[in-house]
């Protein structure tokens, strides 16, 4: 049984919105506050009727109600308007038992589902009437309100008998106490008989006694005594009386001779996260990651990554700002969160998810989340391409919000899919290598003629390469300035070198020479192609 898609109307972030899922694996990406987390707490309380483990109807508060929505009842009552009160409405859609079949939902759908409601109680009406007659409403009176849960048939839905049983790990937060006390229990349960309980209870209550009977605890206990706190009473100290079992409350786990809570937060996540795991085994059909890359080493990150992928017959739903998360469970899995819409990405070419799950190194998520993007060969690209945009601007491009991105030129092809998909204009930086009409024309037939996408190249093909054009714009006679060779010199080294010195020099230490004339003092001339590029985003 999968959830096929949600309706959220009213719930914090997210004011009206129609979310469609796949049946596996489902990543939730976007910029911090546009809604990733929202998304995972309408699930779990879809799934489970809890927010962050605690019953929902318990947490009811005004600012659970979109903000836009909310202003807009308080302005309509400080108006003096009698507004309706507003609601918040979740509906999960999915397949399965037809008892749950109706069409009680707000798309009039006649199909599969449940829906949660947050409403002024049927009780309280007259109660809210009075309340706006006597001027007594500010804000949204959620004293008032109630959670309803049906099932669209209009049955009520029983969280125990819920066809979703659901497991929510949150990396983000330092709770760990309920998960080892769960495990805890589990390994005594299931490694010892009741004898061997027994024994250990009638070994815990022995320890308490030889503490009671210690030398040090006899002296306390004189002096207390002796103290007369309570006039014509005997007063002493001991431990608490425990019931048979208080020796399980006492057990911990230890990690390499480290109790628990003393290890690293990025190993208390690994342990969280396996746990949690090794529960929704048996338990749970719903798997809900809060960012699950959070402290996690990239060998760990991979081993999650493999758990994740193994977790059969569940439906899992991750929020992420990782890109290798999302390119290995598959780009086609990712849902863009922002602007209170959702962009899924299924639809991307088959190629270009198999191209980014196989080298999931890429940065497809700082690439889908710039606003805007230049996309180059390699770090000296990069490096030009700033220098030039500061000498012109004052200022480097990450100020006004460009993000230059090397991810070489195999891959140009790739992240156009992914602009393409998402209609998002970006600019491509690529070497002519001496032949415009088949490395450039040819080879991205279909991509260079899209709006979107913006190819900037060298048109000289005698310049195959950012080094020789660079060279070529800082020559004179056909000879490099002096002043171009003291900013690629160390110690006066190159000052003497020819054309072809220079030229050899710089593509034998590509990085090198950008750098220096990224931190020269001076600047340099360059190609009208980068001239074009920084006048594009000016």
């Amino acid at each position: 049984m999968t959830i096929q898609k949600i309706v959220v109307k009213n719930y914090k972030l997210l004011k009206d919105i129609t979310i469609v899922l796949n049946p596996e694996i489902n990543i939730f990406v976007g910029n911090n506050d546009a809604g990733k987390s929202t998304i995972l707490e309408v699930l779990s309380i879809l799934t489970s009727g809890k927010l962050n483990g605690i019953s929902f109807e318990r947490q009811l508060k005004a600012n659970l109600f979109n903000r836009e929505r909310r202003e807009q009842f308080i302005a309509d009552v400080a108006a003096g308007s009698k507004p309706e009160p507003p609601r918040i409405i979740l509906e999960a859609y999915f397949d399965g038992d037809p008892d749950f079949k109706g069409t009680e939902n707000e798309l009039s759908e006649d199909t599969v589902g449940l829906r949660a409601v947050v409403d002024i109680s049927e009780s309280n009406t007259e109660t809210y009437k009075q309340m706006l007659a006597y001027g007594e409403v500010k804000d949204i009176p959620v004293e008032l309100y109630s959670v309803r849960y049906r099932y669209f048939s209009g049955a009520p839905v029983s969280f125990r008998f819920s066809p979703f049983r659901s497991v929510f790990i949150d990396t983000t937060r330092k709770e760990y106490v309920g998960l080892v006390d769960h495990f805890v229990s589990d390994s005594i349960a299931d490694n010892l008989t009741d004898e061997e309980l027994t024994n250990l209870a009638v070994a815990y209550k022995a320890s308490r006694r030889q503490f009671q009977d210690n030398d040090v605890v006899k002296k306390l206990n004189e002096a207390v005594k002796a103290s007369a706190v309570i006039k014509g009473r005997s007063v002493t100290l001991d431990l608490r009386e425990d019931d048979i079992n208080a020796w399980k409350k006492q057990m911990s786990v230890i990690v390499d001779d480290i109790p628990f809570e003393y290890i690293g937060f990025g190993t208390q996540n690994i342990i969280k996260i396996e746990l949690a795991l090794r529960n929704a085994e048996d338990q749970a059909n719903v798997v809900l990651m809060e960012e699950p890359e959070n402290n996690l080493a990239f060998s760990n990150m991979t081993h999650l990554v493999k758990h994740i992928i193994q977790s059969a017959k569940k439906q899992v739903f991750i929020s992420t700002h990782s890109s290798y998360i999302a390119n290995k469970l598959d780009l086609g899995n990712v849902i863009l969160v922002g602007d209170d819409s959702v962009k899924p990405y299924y639809a991307l070419p088959d190629g270009t998810k198999k191209y980014f799950a196989k080298l999931p190194g890429y940065d497809t998520l700082r690439f889908v989340l710039a606003s805007k993007v230049i996309l180059v060969e390699g770090p000296t690209d990069d490096l030009i391409i700033q220098r030039a945009y500061f000498d012109k601007h004052g200022h480097l491009p990450s100020d006004d919000g460009i993000d230059i991105i090397a991810v070489g030129s195999l891959a140009f092809k790739r992240f156009a899919d992914i602009a393409n998909l998402i209609d998002k204009d970006i600019v491509i930086i690529t070497d002519n290598d001496g032949d415009i009409e088949n490395h450039i024309k040819k080879k991205y037939e279909g991509y260079i003629e899209r709006d979107n996408l913006h190819f900037f190249f060298e048109s000289d093909e005698k310049q195959y390469s950012i080094e020789p054009s660079v060279l070529e714009a800082n020559c004179e006679n056909g000879q490099p300035k002096m002043s171009f060779k003291r900013i690629l010199s160390q110690n006066g080294s190159l000052e003497s070198r020819d054309y072809d010195g220079i030229l050899e020099y710089m593509k034998g230490n590509k990085t090198e020479w950008a750098f220096r004339v990224f931190g020269a003092e001076d600047s340099i001339s360059y190609p009208q192609y980068i001239q074009d590029v920084i006048n594009f985003y000016s």
